[in-house]
């Protein structure tokens, strides 16, 4: 949101703008000659009165100091490119503070006139704010910019010397794809950027693509969240190793290395593009220490995120145990595999399955992205109304057609593009069209990249282009589908963050991903107004984007750790099952709690093609059918609540809880190819246990000690 100059305001955690009044605590604030500290029972943050540097930061808790070494603390660091200098760069430690006010539980710093080292003082004010609160450290800032200057960043809070630990593992973790990732911090250090891009090696994890990051080591953490709902602006957590490696990937193991200083960084990097008399508000960054591991951290996200997520309906179908299928009919190299009057016969194949779902994918003209956006039917593969009639027809069996759609995209070689869809697309600060490459199908001189159709990323900021795209599904909804499945929800490409065409009615700059929300809402009203049973699904969807899609696909394989599961026990999640002897992708969707989407010969064949997969699938699916009440309706709490212990390199279990008793339910995975033994204990040291398996779901008394079959899973759940 831009705002006038001069006005000071602070954004609600349901991303509204709302004029600041601080509340009553009971926090302290501490004042020496040249610092101030913002204390609790949690953390002790202290600042330097002259530059407002971030001087400690400690998790009182333990001791431990996430902010070391004072001369390496930093305050803010901003860009704002010359004409003839991109890299023009203003250190918030050689500017000094012309005005700095606490509070009982706030500090407010302003900077003014800042110093440049090439061009003098600058028109610029920076009016940061600093609160502590049960949330956390909440750092706020509104850039006013009287300069003639862009200022297309600011890092803003910003830890100099992101302490290591004396011993174990360092590493951060962020969201992505539904899963949570992690990267070492060291003793390993991995540049994202490559050699030639930076002068030290970096990592940045950006936003919304995830809401946080955490920095882990083995007992003990730091979260750090964007708290905002309205993606306004690209922020990037960002860590940089300074003064770059030891052996190549590896920090320096001591606090110098030939005379020069180790540390490491860590900083939010927003990108808020404030144009000469303009203001913005960075959005807010939350910083808190929390004790123990990454559920800890995810817990940090999970309080806050309960004062804003309100997810759509699920129709009942969907809540229920229930698996799918995906299906491609045709893609744009004309595979042209299933006509819409075979329909039938692959619903009748799924009926006979109790399989309830069909994504299907390719049913529009040329096939999965081909002449996007364009989502009429294909001629070649029948009529309209054989496509209604057949949809029509797998209903009255009880399974369900999803079409798959795509809209953040489109096709540059078609004529409507070259006619008028053009003017819609995402520019680059130069005026040219972000584009992509296309996708590779099939034929070996598109598999080679030769001849593939060039795409165009649109600019979701326009409404034109908004409209043009709810025109298409629309007309896909006349089709009387069970819903929409959106494909690439959650991509721009890499590139297309950010539109800077002045002739789309938006903001130049305007974030593509604050236009998704407004696309999802036009989108959510259309499928309401329909009807609350139609389903809209997307791909990997980050987390804003739950608000409004009803589920959300991923594939996870060996190794996920589930992120989203965790922070949103219930919602509606589906997992890829490709394989002809796919156990392992079966057990994940029981570990998790994920929908099974079976997608034989790469969504290309019939459910009866892998029968050892199927057959696996339908015994999982029977298994939550039966004890629905612990495996499906419980809450699930990922490893907490209970210890498996046995050969851990092949085992991996998760824990429900069953929500009206509270009783225990732990699912013990063994991947491996021999039986496991194991011994499972919850956390109220119950012994007392009824067992079950997909191949054996009568119950069977244990007392906690269990043998694991190869590829298989067990169930024990707390008499």
């Amino acid at each position: 949101m831009r705002m006038p100059r001069r006005e000071f305001l602070r954004r609600s955690a349901a991303g509204i703008m709302v004029p600041y009044a601080p509340a009553e605590s009971f926090l302290n604030t501490q004042s020496v000659s040249d610092a101030a500290v913002l204390e609790n029972n949690l953390l002790r943050a202290t600042f330097d009165r002259t530059t407002g540097a971030l001087l400690e930061l400690t998790n009182k808790t333990t001791g431990r100091q996430f902010q070391g070494r004072r001369r390496l603390a930093r305050s803010f660091l901003l860009v704002a490119p010359l004409p003839d200098r991109l890299w023009h760069v203003i250190e918030g430690e050689k500017q000094t503070l012309t005005d700095f006010r606490t509070s009982t539980d706030r500090l407010q710093l302003t900077w003014e006139g800042l110093q440049s080292p090439f061009v003098g003082k600058l028109d610029i004010r920076l009016e940061g704010a600093v609160t502590l609160s049960d949330v956390g450290l909440t750092f706020e800032m509104t850039v006013h910019n009287g300069s003639p200057y862009r200022i297309e960043s600011v890092a803003w809070p910003y830890i100099g010397d992101l302490r290591r630990p004396t011993r174990g593992g360092f590493r951060q973790a962020s969201c992505n794809y539904c899963g949570l990732w992690f990267e070492p911090l060291a003793p390993e250090f991995l540049n994202e950027r490559g050699y030639w891009g930076t002068e030290y090696p970096i990592q940045l994890v950006p936003t919304p693509d995830t809401p946080f990051v955490l920095v882990l080591d083995d007992a003990e953490g730091l979260y750090a969240g964007c708290h905002d709902t309205t993606a306004q602006e690209r922020v990037e957590f960002t860590f940089q190793l300074k003064p770059g490696f030891g052996k190549v990937g590896e920090v320096p193991s001591g606090e110098e290395i030939d005379g020069q200083t180790v540390n490491l960084e860590f900083f939010s990097t927003h990108l808020p593009f404030v144009q000469p008399g303009e203001s913005e508000q960075l959005l807010p960054i939350v910083l808190k220490p929390f004790t123990g591991d990454w559920h800890a951290g995810a817990d940090c996200y999970k309080a806050w995120r309960r004062t804003w997520m309100r997810q759509p309906y699920v129709p009942g179908w969907v809540r229920d145990v229930h698996s799918w299928q995906m299906l491609q009919m045709n893609t744009w190299a004309d595979s042209l595999r299933i006509r819409y009057r075979d329909l039938p016969e692959y619903a009748a194949e799924c009926a006979r399955h109790g399989v309830t779902g069909i994504q299907l994918i390719g049913w529009t003209l040329y096939g999965q992205d081909g002449r996007l956006p364009l989502h009429d039917i294909d001629p070649r593969l029948g009529t309209w109304e054989e496509l209604r009639a057949a949809i029509a027809k797998a209903q009255e069996m009880g399974v369900h057609i999803v079409l798959y759609e795509k809209y953040t995209c489109t096709d540059k070689a078609t004529d409507w593009y070259r006619k008028e869809l053009h003017a819609y697309a995402s520019k680059d600060i130069f005026g040219y069209e972000h584009g992509h490459e296309g996708w590779r199908y099939d034929t070996p001189a598109l598999l080679a990249g030769i001849n593939t159709r060039p795409y165009a990323w649109m600019c979701m900021n326009s409404p034109k282009w908004r409209e043009i795209a709810i025109d298409q599904i629309r007309k896909s909804l006349d089709l009387n589908p069970a819903g929409i499945f959106l494909d690439e929800t959650a991509g721009h490409g890499s590139n297309a963050y950010y539109c800077f065409d002045p002739t789309h009615g938006h903001h130049v700059p305007a974030y593509n991903f604050a236009g998704d929300s407004v696309f999802e809402e036009m989108l959510r009203a259309i499928i309401d107004g329909r009807d609350k049973e139609l389903v809209l699904g997307g791909e990997g969807c980050y987390d804003l984007q739950n608000r409004h899609y009803t589920l959300s696909y991923t594939r996870a394989g060996v190794g996920h750790t589930p992120g989203i599961r965790y922070i949103d026990p219930w919602l509606p999640m589906m997992n890829w099952v490709c394989g002809y002897d796919d156990r392992e992708s079966v057990n994940l969707c029981l570990l998790y709690r994920y929908i099974i989407s079976y997608e034989p010969r790469d969504f290309r064949g019939h459910l009866e093609e892998f029968p050892h997969t199927l057959e696996y699938g339908k015994k999982m699916d029977a298994l939550r059918r039966r004890y629905r009440t612990f495996l499906w309706d419980a809450e699930f709490q990922d490893t907490l609540g209970a210890q498996v212990s046995g050969d851990e390199g092949n085992l991996i279990y998760s824990v429900y809880r069953q929500t009206q008793s509270g009783r225990k339910t732990v699912v013990v995975v063994n991947h491996g190819g021999t039986p496991v033994a194991a011994v499972v204990r919850t956390e109220r040291e119950r012994r007392s246990f009824m067992a079950v398996s997909p191949e054996q779901p009568e119950p069977q008394d244990s007392d906690g000690h269990i043998r694991v079959p190869a590829r298989s899973a067990m169930v024990l759940i707390e008499s």
